[in-house]
């Protein structure tokens, strides 16, 4: 079991497709009307995991690459700086390396300051003193069983109910006149966003695809990440709320959609109603409430899915790819000075290499041209 660079690129890759298969399934109505949205959350886990655990384990297979990767290796070992008289020398791997951690920095450091920003404006904002809201957060609260002091602002230039923050959250709420039960769903929908941590989920995939910028299939997952965390706040809401109290809800969110136009929403730590109004992917959330696709008889069925992710966790570390060629005799290092009188062994894998006293001196699978003039024997052959 160890880490290696190939082992860590094999997990991207596993990644990547996970990635695919999440975006591909997301559409697909027919799983989700029989198994509501865990499979989608089972496979944004396996991705979490298989990310963050890139080791070899203890069964894995390494499957050489005789064309492609070495090919690709001695691209990226071409150097490019070679100041030897200064020390400086480096490759293309290298600079595409500074590149990479270049840009990941630059717009790491650039989402952090947007949120600093936004978080330290909303402490700024006086919270709202509306009785209607802050009776309605409490009467969740209390049927939730949780309750936290959290500071709501009601504001014009809001474009969508969101909560921000980890640890001392914030409600946004935008000016608009919802009705009780539609404000009832709004806020209960922000409230499960914070009881299920899904601020600290959506950070962490947000920081993954800032690092790995160059991968467009981390794109794909984060965005379906942030879709299926909204369908799972909208299957927490719809536990709580009347077939009447859902069609208030959904009403809200066509609201919002409708005030959209008026603001815009910057941060990696939000978690809003709408993320986007993108037909399709709106259109698939108001099926799964209107349809009762959130059942608890799909939430039982969707449990046969969990030893197939264990399968395909287990699969996802079979292999690992590296580069593989042939050794020329200048890897050897201390194989500097070769006599005439030195000759070669055939054996079975390649040929032993003996010095004029018979010493060995190396295992060679195939005869560089700087040992073509030596003399080969039989392995039968010797005394």
């Amino acid at each position: 079991m160890g880490l290696t660079l190939f082992s860590f690129l094999t997990s991207l890759i596993w990644v990547s497709i996970f990635a695919i298969v999440i975006k591909l399934l997301s559409r697909q109505m027919i799983l989700l009307r029989t198994f509501s949205i865990y499979p989608l959350i089972f496979l944004i886990c396996l991705c979490l995991i298989r990310f963050f655990l890139p080791t070899e384990l203890f069964y894995t297979q390494i499957i050489r690459s005789e064309s492609l990767l070495p090919a690709l290796q001695r691209v990226l070992a071409y150097p490019l700086i070679n100041l030897s008289s200064k020390g400086i020398t480096a490759n293309v791997f290298d600079i595409l390396i500074l590149i990479s951690v270049g840009v990941a920095l630059y717009k790491l450091c650039r989402k952090i300051n947007k949120y600093r920003r936004f978080y330290n404006i909303l402490c700024i904002f006086p919270a709202s003193e509306d009785q209607r809201i802050k009776s309605t957060l409490a009467n969740i609260q209390n049927l939730i069983g949780a309750k936290r002091e959290i500071k709501i602002i009601v504001h014009k230039s809001i474009r969508t109910p969101a909560i921000v923050g980890l640890y001392s959250p914030i409600i946004i709420l935008p000016d608009i006149n919802f009705t009780d039960d539609e404000l009832f769903g709004v806020l209960l929908h922000e409230w499960q966003h914070y009881r299920q941590r899904h601020a600290i989920i959506k950070c962490i995939c947000d920081i993954i695809q800032t690092i790995f910028w160059w991968n467009p299939f981390f794109r794909y997952f984060n965005n379906e990440v942030e879709h299926t965390l909204e369908m799972h706040s909208d299957e927490k809401v719809s536990y709580y709320l009347s077939r009447q109290q859902q069609q208030c809800y959904l009403n809200a969110i066509i609201k919002v959609i409708q005030n959209q136009g008026k603001g815009q929403k910057e941060s990696i730590l939000t978690c809003c109603l709408v993320e986007e109004a993108q037909s399709n992917r709106l259109k698939q959330r108001f099926k799964m409430l209107l349809e009762s696709n959130y059942s608890n008889i799909n939430k039982q069925r969707s449990k046969m899915f969990i030893p197939i992710m264990f399968v395909l966790l287990v699969l996802s570390y079979t292999f690992v790819i590296q580069p593989y060629s042939m050794p020329s005799v200048q890897d050897y290092g201390t194989m500097t000075d070769i006599s005439s009188d030195d000759y070669l062994v055939k054996t079975d894998s390649g040929y032993n290499l003996y010095n004029s006293e018979g010493e060995l001196i190396a295992n060679i699978l195939v005869i560089d041209d700087s040992l073509k003039h030596l003399k080969i024997i039989n392995q039968e052959d010797l005394p």
